[in-house]
């Protein structure tokens, strides 16, 4: 048994990135094109301050709160919090679901901006935003016209 679990290892390294679900990789791609480039800003290392979408302060601001930890109340600490998300690409994400689960639509949606992850052509078919419906299409064309 020890002699299988050394072979194991020695063809399996240790995952240095979190592995990435379809079902986030695919709202990564719809968040990495719906957000402005203009509001990710760089903070230190490989860590990215990225605005969410019902933002109330901009990153510079959150930034500076950041460094000086400093919030009157706990609701002006929830506002931060809500405001802005500290991403590594790939890597790890400030969110509750980067928290929970390492990779989120924020660290897969900043690495495709950035070139460092490719999405899969299954991903890139689906329809952004649109549902399927069930059943065929209510007004179909015949399909043999004479």
């Amino acid at each position: 048994m020890l002699g299988d679990w050394s072979k194991h290892c020695d063809t399996n390294p240790f995952s240095v990135c979190a592995s990435i679900i379809p079902d986030c990789e695919l709202a990564g791609y719809k968040w990495a094109t719906i957000i402005d480039r203009n509001s990710i800003l760089y903070w230190h290392g490989d860590f990215y301050v990225v605005q969410s979408l019902n933002a109330r302060i901009t990153p510079s601001v959150w930034l500076d709160i950041y460094r000086s930890r400093q919030w009157l109340t706990f609701n002006d600490f929830l506002v931060w919090q809500q405001s802005c998300c500290l991403v590594a690409p790939l890597q790890s994400c400030s969110c509750p679901v980067g928290m929970k689960q390492y990779s989120c639509k924020h660290s897969v949606g900043l690495a495709i901006l950035f070139n460092l992850y490719q999405v899969s052509d299954k991903t890139r078919i689906k329809p952004l935003g649109k549902r399927k419906t069930k059943g065929r299409p209510k007004k179909v064309s015949k399909a043999l016209n004479l």
